[in-house]
């Protein structure tokens, strides 16, 4: 990539100190992974400023810099001074991969809850209607049939442009893909031209970065300054008030109020959900097997954004009847046991909420949770996931998530000053004993939840990640439990 190229597609450059006839063979934002020839963007961090580095990006090879402090480098270094390195990184990805955004149609997909599932949806439907798909989030990344691993749910700009690249190669045509409100307000996405920007719901989350619930709603809006249409639930607040304020084509899905796209007749039960959609004066009847009032809101904001794509309502229907759920969200955990084992992702008060309102219409017998919290992440919402465990489980045990840095005792602190009062409850630090513990103490009927971690394959304990699945700690002792019979 030529550096003329690239300074005409940076958007606020400061200031610009030596040659610039020079060539950009790579692009790094982790001095350690700077090559020769390669252009370093320092990026002030929440721990560490890359700014700190630059010596060592170009000992590494860096012939360009960009950043945004006032910096004296070698003559034969090109610096770019610019407002925001972070945007400056997503314009200069986009470039280095040929804008590969452009290329392919992207949608997506936004809210505290049910991002992971509407993707998966949505991407269910276009494989239905015969398009070549690709995926971004939380599970991973997939590229056709092929998953690879993800370290966040939306990458950052660099890392996602190369992917973006990868599936232009492909063939892909589609892609739906998760956008968190880090990734917003970071400037990951600031390249992307989505087709539809779809929105979940809004409930507290993430206010340990964002600061403000206020904060957290307008970095979830920047996805629809991005968009060319919209698909947003107005049952939710949230949601009604994004729509009085967006300039771009909405649709609109709801349970509850008048919509462009309705769920009528709704049928939950143990087993998975049907209701009728009504959309631009057409009828038809959903089946999806995956219980639970939130299954109607995703599989809605998937048909919705579906329809605004102009795939028909037949495709739609047939496509959801085929999906089996996602992992790691309401989960079944099955080894022939006379009660029901589910792990779920359900990590923030309305999301437990949720599941434990599903479980409790057709729990037979006692509805037991395990649940912690994450560490170094939003405290507020602690006592307020305690809280409502208690308030809908028989008995539950506190255990740890991914305490990360933090003291797991004081994490579970935290929680505990919202369980109420008269609630049948232990504490277990070890999640690996919470589980067992939980598994050995249920009865026939009974319903067991392991919660906040659903598809994670790992644990995050100071700053060591531990190989941990609920799926696979569940299956080993519901395997004992049963040979102890």
């Amino acid at each position: 990539m030529k550096v003329d190229q690239l300074l005409k597609n940076l958007s606020e450059i400061v200031d610009v100190k030596g040659s610039t006839e020079v060539e950009i063979s790579s692009i790094a934002y982790d001095s350690r992974k700077v090559k020769k020839g390669g252009l370093f963007v320092a990026i002030k961090g929440f721990k560490l400023d890359g700014h700190d580095f630059i010596g060592q990006a170009i000992n590494n090879g860096a012939v360009v810099v960009i950043g945004e402090k006032e910096i004296n480098l070698p003559e034969d270094v090109l610096y770019i001074k610019v407002k925001n390195s972070r945007k400056a990184l997503s314009e200069a990805s986009s470039l280095f991969f040929g804008k590969p955004a452009e290329r392919l149609n992207v949608i997506g997909v936004t809210g505290t809850n049910g991002k992971t599932t509407t993707t998966y949806l949505i991407k269910a439907i276009l494989d239905e209607a015969g398009y070549s798909t690709g995926v971004v989030g939380t599970i991973g990344i997939r590229i056709k049939e092929r998953l690879l691993p993800a370290e966040r749910t939306t990458p950052e700009s660099l890392e996602l442009n190369e992917i973006f690249s990868e599936m232009v190669k492909e063939g892909v045509e589609y892609v739906t893909m998760e956008v968190s409100s880090h990734s917003l307000k970071l400037h990951r996405v600031d390249h992307v031209k989505f087709e539809v920007g779809v929105f979940t719901n809004l409930t507290q989350d993430h206010l340990d970065f964002h600061v403000s619930f206020e904060d957290y709603y307008a970095s979830k809006k920047k996805l629809f300054d991005l968009s060319r249409k919209a698909v947003i639930n107005v049952d939710d607040e949230s949601g009604e008030r994004l729509c009085s304020e967006l300039n771009i084509p909405v649709i609109t899905y709801a349970i509850e109020k008048n919509a462009d796209v309705r769920a009528e007749n709704v049928v939950i039960g143990s087993d998975g959900v049907s209701y009728e959609v009504c959309a631009g004066g057409e009828r038809r009847k959903i089946t999806y097997k995956v219980p639970g009032r939130f299954s109607v809101y995703n599989s809605l904001a998937a048909i919705s954004a579906c329809l605004s794509l102009g795939i028909d309502l037949e495709t739609m229907a047939k496509a959801l009847e085929k999906v089996r759920g996602v992992p790691g969200r309401f989960e079944p955990v099955d080894e022939g046991q006379d009660f029901t084992v589910i792990v779920d992702y359900a990590h923030t008060p309305d999301g437990l909420e949720n599941v434990l309102n599903t479980v409790k219409t057709f729990a037979r017998g006692r509805i037991i949770t395990v649940f912690g919290a994450g560490g170094d992440r939003d405290r507020g919402k602690r006592p307020l996931m305690g809280k409502v465990v208690s308030e809908r489980s028989d008995y539950f045990i506190i255990t740890s998530d991914n305490p990360r840095t933090e003291d797991p005792q004081a994490i579970i602190d935290d929680i505990e000053k919202g369980v109420t009062e008269r609630s049948n409850y232990e504490k277990i630090i070890d999640r690996r004993e919470a589980i067992r513990r939980a598994i050995e103490m249920a009865l026939p009927g009974d319903v067991v939840l392991i919660a906040g971690k659903g598809h994670e394959d790992y644990q995050i304990i100071g700053d060591k990640v531990l190989h941990f699945d609920d799926r696979e700690v569940a299956r080993e002792f519901l395997r004992q439990k049963g040979r102890k019979r």
